[in-house]
């Protein structure tokens, strides 16, 4: 006679050889409710960054402002820092599907140099701008933790600096380097560095050294960029 086995059910486990920490992993969405119940999670981080620091803001303000459970937020995530990888990829994503758009707005063909460094310096510092809090975290996020960052993270930074690249290097002419590329490059990662620092950490004290309200940190940086660029070799 034939006998039947019962089959039953098991949690999937943890992916073998991960090395992030706990708190660092969560369930790969494996449904649209799930996947909607994380995008709620996410989005309810961000809104609650624009008036709070990430420190200040606990599970149960997260759960609270998604609409969710303390259960379904634990059923996917080991704790709150879980969900930085999230708002990395997410941040990044909608910044690379904007830029486009937000560039198109000015006629860079009918700008010169001096006029095109000040316009890239003013995108530049409103994108750190209006997500100070948001990009604060990420930035720290990204320095302590590399190891959970995405994988196609460098190849997703370099999408977003070629099309400011290439508007530097209309004007190429003006550009004594011997490699303008890479001066265009570097010239456009002192500006995003000095501004991320004042910007985001404009309380630290390595910031603090140097004061600077925000229409003189522009000013300055549309300087520094449009000397550097027009440098002659000392």
């Amino acid at each position: 006679m034939a006998t039947s086995r019962a089959v039953t059910s098991r949690p999937r486990a943890h992916r073998r050889g991960s090395t992030l920490p706990a708190r660092f992993r969560s369930a790969p969405p494996a449904q649209e409710r799930s996947r909607e119940t994380v995008d709620r999670l996410v989005e309810a981080v961000e809104v609650l960054l624009r008036t709070r620091t990430f420190e200040e803001i606990s599970v149960q303000d997260i759960v609270r402002r998604s609409g969710r459970s303390v259960g379904s937020f634990y059923a996917r995530f080991g704790g709150k820092d879980a969900l930085l990888p999230h708002l990395y990829q997410r941040y990044h994503d909608r910044l690379e599907a904007s830029l486009q758009p937000r560039l198109n707005r000015l006629e860079w063909a009918s700008l010169d140099l001096p006029e095109t460094v000040a316009a890239l310096v003013d995108f530049i510092v409103s994108t750190y701008d209006e997500r100070r809090g948001l990009l604060r975290v990420l930035a720290l996020f990204a320095r302590t933790r590399p190891d959970a960052l995405p994988a196609d993270v460098v190849a997703h930074r370099r999408r977003i600096y070629e099309p400011l690249v290439r508007i530097l290097l209309r004007h190429r002419e003006r550009i004594p380097h011997a490699d303008p590329e890479a001066a265009a490059r570097f010239g456009l990662f002192l500006v995003s560095s000095v501004a991320r620092e004042k910007i985001l950490f404009g309380d630290a004290p390595h910031s603090r050294v140097t004061p600077l309200t925000r229409e003189a940190l522009r000013q300055e940086l549309i300087r520094a960029l449009h000397s550097y660029l027009t440098a002659e070799v000392p």
